[in-house]
């Protein structure tokens, strides 16, 4: 249980992170670009720190939340910022996919996304539920980072948008699979 004042922090916290202002766009995209740019170099580092970056955890917990108290509002808000941030995640993936030469194969980092398995799954169950304990506690709020490392959707997406632009379609699908069942887990959770 949290407190009124802590519940209503969070909604205002949730409501303001999930717009989707410059701030948004400017950081998703370029959030995007470091991602696809490090995958395709196959350095774990790079996209580790490409999901320190993607903002879209704060619409996916506000998604969960609107839909548990039944705000219509709020779920077509962040619904539309979760939108938004897969249609330019894919974008900008696929326009760096396109002019960067991939090689004969896809690297190692975009081949693993498309092979999602429920281990994949359970990681994105259980960080989301660390994602939400942590933003209901300031207290531990500094949790929050690992967590965006644990459950980044942004990897996935630019998995997708990467194996489109090199006609790889069957990494691309099992890649939007891990992208899609993380994203409901999330929001579920």
């Amino acid at each position: 249980r949290i407190n009124p004042a802590d519940h209503a922090d969070l909604r205002h916290t949730l409501r303001l992170g999930s717009s989707r202002g410059p701030d948004f766009i400017g950081m998703l995209g370029l959030a995007s670009a470091i991602a696809s740019l490090g995958l395709l170099q196959n350095s774990a580092a790079v996209v580790i720190g490409s999901m320190l970056l993607a903002p879209l955890m704060t619409p996916m917990i506000g998604m969960g939340l609107a839909l548990a108290q039944a705000d219509v509002r709020v779920m077509r808000l962040c619904g539309k910022t979760i939108g938004l941030g897969f249609l330019l995640t894919l974008g900008v993936s696929f326009l760096i996919g396109i002019i960067t030469p991939a090689g004969a194969t896809l690297s190692e980092e975009v081949l693993a996304r498309g092979v999602p398995n429920v281990l994949d799954l359970l990681i994105a169950v259980f960080a989301a539920a660390a994602a939400t304990f942590a933003m209901a506690r300031p207290n531990i709020s500094g949790a929050i980072a690992g967590v965006a490392i644990a459950t980044a959707l942004v990897p996935p997406v630019c998995s997708v948008g990467i194996s489109l632009a090199n006609g790889d379609w069957l990494n691309g699908f099992g890649a939007f699979t891990l992208f899609f069942t993380n994203l409901v887990a999330i929001i579920l959770m």
